[in-house]
């Protein structure tokens, strides 16, 4: 004899009348299973009349979430609701023949809901997936209309702008304008750096001489390299702010001799090029390093140098 078999979906809170409705018009209940899934628990039940299998199937169950009994209309069903309120954790609620949790009395609660560490890693591989192609869909939704998307470009979204904010009411007014002031040197390397692409792009179709190609490029250039080194710049200032005001000095101090000393050198390439260029490299290094340290050390560190040098 061949059934005629149908799977509906069917919500919790409809659950118990669609049962009574069964009941009314001559269906007989089959059984009710419980599947362990990523959503939760899916509840099957399963009613046949005259070589019809109709399964309801309500998905998601939650744990927690009470699930009517059946019972006052199926009294066979109580196995069924015992088993899964054990087995799988299910909050059935008035079951007319109650095992309170003894129909197994399994060792471990809830067994069927236990799954493999090769199972949850899956899982785990697979949200993760799904969490980061999510936030790829969403990136372009965050960036301001008529901005140039480029792969490590700099963007002041509201959201990072408001949290720029919070952090910035807890410092200096000092602290704060250096930080404004990193901010708008990378925001201006970022906008030499669209607008690099964008010409880039416009170069390509154009049919401009090749001379007025070169300029426009080395000049753009030259604009992208200032704007880095205003960011390095700004950048110090502001990791000098959070240092201690001696240190800073210090450091400082020893940067400006440094720069002293390289203009100097610039200047003297004749007489500098006559000594190794390592001993240079090692004697300004050295310098900054004295400058590093505090007066008694670097006085230390100065007396010794001169007795080797025999001063």
């Amino acid at each position: 004899m061949a059934f005629q078999q149908e799977f509906v979906p069917l919500e919790l809170e409809q659950l118990h009348r669609a049962a009574a409705v069964l009941k009314v018009e001559g269906w007989r209940f089959i059984q009710t299973h419980a599947v362990n899934t990523d959503d939760g628990i899916d509840l099957y039940y399963s009613f046949m009349k005259d070589g019809r299998v109709v399964n309801y199937r309500v998905a998601g169950v939650q744990k927690g979430q009470a699930v009517p009994s059946i019972t006052d209309l199926f009294l066979a069903a109580f196995v069924f609701e015992n088993e899964a309120r054990e087995l799988f954790g299910v909050d059935m609620r008035d079951i007319a023949i109650d095992f309170d949790g003894a129909l197994y009395a399994p060792a471990q609660a809830e067994p069927m809901t236990i799954i493999t560490p090769e199972q949850k890693a899956a899982r785990e591989k697979a949200r993760k997936a799904a969490e980061a192609k999510a936030a790829k869909d969403a990136a372009p939704a965050e960036a301001p209309e008529g901005a140039a998307p480029a792969k490590g470009g700099f963007v002041m979204t509201p959201e990072r702008r408001a949290r720029l904010d919070a952090k910035l009411a807890t410092m200096s007014p000092e602290k704060v304008a250096k930080v404004e002031a990193a901010l708008k040197a990378r925001e201006a390397e970022a906008a030499a750096s669209g607008s690099n692409t964008a010409s880039g792009s416009a170069q390509a179709q154009a049919s401009a001489p090749a001379a007025d190609s070169r300029e426009a490029t080395q000049e753009k250039a030259a604009g992208a390299t200032a704007a880095t080194a205003a960011a390095k710049d700004a950048d110090l200032e502001a990791k000098l702010a959070t240092m201690d005001p001696a240190k800073a000095a210090k450091v400082r101090a020893a940067l400006a001799g440094k720069a002293a000393a390289s203009e100097a050198a610039v200047e003297a390439a004749p007489a500098a090029a006559e000594e190794p260029l390592a001993e240079r490299f090692a004697d300004e290094q050295l310098e900054a390093l004295i400058g590093l340290m505090d007066d008694e050390k670097a006085a230390v560190v100065k007396k010794a140098l001169n007795m080797k040098e025999g001063k």
